[in-house]
């Protein structure tokens, strides 16, 4: 009775590949294909010059730094130097004459309280105290018999009188010689 036959249904006929169909597709995607190759290497070289923009830039702003820190050091090295060679003044002055001058002096009521030296302009300034007056006169004349000394002068003194026995201090001023 029932019989069950198959039933092809057919919508619509199938179509053959033509050529053209495929030679435009191929087309189309060459095309698409050559599109993407074009847009990439622009963009890689936009990147590639902005790079090369953001280096130039960079190496830019590191000269300028650097021109600005060589300014900063050379000042500061300029002082170093005028430094150094107030040391170097200082170191060549005649140390072992002024004091062995100084040391052998003959006066025992003496006392050397400092010794400064102005070593730019070969000067050398003295405090010392004294018992008297003529004690420190004696020093003075005895200084300036010194024949590495000279212009040796009485810059200022005064009598200590809240002091027990007045003692006088002094300051001398005396250029010295280089040999």
């Amino acid at each position: 009775m029932s019989s069950f036959y198959r039933l092809h249904l057919n919508f619509g006929a199938q179509r053959a590949t033509h050529p053209f169909g495929i030679a435009l597709l191929s087309v189309g995607v060459l095309a698409s294909g050559y599109g993407v190759l074009q847009f990439s290497s622009a963009y890689m070289n936009r990147q590639n010059q902005l790079m090369e923009s953001d280096a130039l830039t960079m190496r830019k702003s590191a000269f300028q730094q650097s021109e600005e820190t060589h300014t900063k050091v050379s000042a500061t090295q300029l002082q170093r130097f005028r430094n150094a060679a107030l040391v170097v003044n200082e170191l060549r002055m005649p140390w072992d004459d002024l004091l062995q001058i100084l040391e052998s002096a003959p006066m025992e009521q003496v006392a050397l309280l400092s010794i400064e030296p102005i070593a730019s302009r070969h000067q050398l300034r003295l405090s010392a105290e004294a018992r008297n007056v003529s004690t420190m006169l004696d020093y003075l004349v005895y200084l300036q018999r010194q024949p590495s000394l000279h212009q040796v002068i009485l810059s200022s003194h005064q009598v200590q009188r809240q002091i027990p026995g007045s003692p006088v201090r002094f300051q001398i001023q005396a250029s010295w010689s280089e040999k």
